[in-house]
Order: structure tokens, then sequence, then C-alpha cells
């Protein structure tokens, strides 16, 4: 027994003696990936939340002149041209009682030539908005999506109407839907 005991024992010792690798390859990939998983991720947490926009932004040159679309202090940022109030009954499928659609907008302009021009135009915007207008389903106006698409549309179709005439902004005043 003594000598079965003595064989384990030796044996113990070999296995104890075998070179153990320091670190296993999957252990060295994952050390090697992990900080650049952490930086992509940061990077990506940054981007989304709005913060690298300050830490990218890039100062302007100042060199005495200011650029076209930056203005002093003391300049207003531009013109109002408020348009008359539309109101229009919205597409409905057959048999839906009538929706009711107004709305009353102001145009933000660059001059009081361009606000000039549009009334000049007034009948052209006016038209041009209850056309549009009036193919819209309740659907697409729902929710604060539906209220932009909304604006960038009428933003998009003024300036059309306007050319060479260009709308800075199209600012709501009143929106009712019944």
């Amino acid at each position: 027994m003594a000598a079965e005991f003595d064989d384990k024992a030796a044996g113990t010792e070999n296995e104890n003696e075998r070179p153990t690798p320091a670190v296993a390859p999957k252990k060295k990939i994952l050390l090697l990936l992990l900080p650049i998983f952490l930086v992509i991720g940061s990077v990506v947490g940054l981007y989304f939340s709005g913060m690298a926009d300050a830490l990218l932004a890039v100062a302007p040159a100042d060199n005495g002149e200011k650029a076209g679309g930056e203005r002093e202090e003391g300049e207003a940022s531009g013109v109002f041209f408020d348009v008359p109030e539309i109101l229009v009954n919205l597409s409905a499928r057959a048999g839906q009682k009538p929706i009711y659609f107004k709305i009353k907008v102001t145009l933000e302009m660059a001059s009081s030539a361009d606000v000039e021009q549009a009334e000049k135009l007034l009948p052209r915007i006016v038209d041009s908005l209850q056309f549009y207008l009036r193919e819209m389903r309740l659907d697409e106006l729902q929710g604060s999506v539906g209220t932009y698409r909304l604006k960038e549309e009428i933003h998009n179709r003024l300036n059309r109407v306007l050319s060479p005439v260009r709308v800075n902004d199209v600012l709501f005043k009143e929106i009712l839907i019944q």
C-alpha cells in the first residue's frame, strides 16, 4: 500500500510540474477587444446623447466679417408675414363624418421686400395650402411627427410657390382639428 501511495504522490508531482499557459487565447482576445468596444460604445453614446456636437463643434474664424447666416445681436432675425386663417375639411372615408382642420401660419422671411412679394402672391399661397390640406387624412396629422411633417411640407411648397423669395421658417400660430 505504501508503494501505491508513493506512486500516486509521484504522479501528482509530475502533473503539477507541467507548464500552464499564462492566459488562454480566448482571454487574450477578450482583453484586446474590450477596451476597443468600450471606446466605440462611449463615442456612440456621446453622439446619440448630443454631447458630441458640442465637443466636435468648430469655432468660426473671426476675420472681421460676419457670414451671411450670422447676425449681430442688435439685428432682427427676420421679418414675419401672417397668412390668413385657413379652414378646410380633411379627406375622409365614405360614410365618415367630415373632419374640419383650421390652421393659422406665420412665415419668417429675410427682408421686407420678400414680404411684399409674398403679399402679391397671397392667392397662390392660400391655394397651395388649401390644395395640400384638403388631401390630408386625420391619421397623418396626429402626434408631433405629423405636425413636423406638415410644417416641412408647407415650408417646401411655399418655397416653390414664392421662388426666388425664400421662406426661412414656417411658424404655427394655431392648429385646430374638429
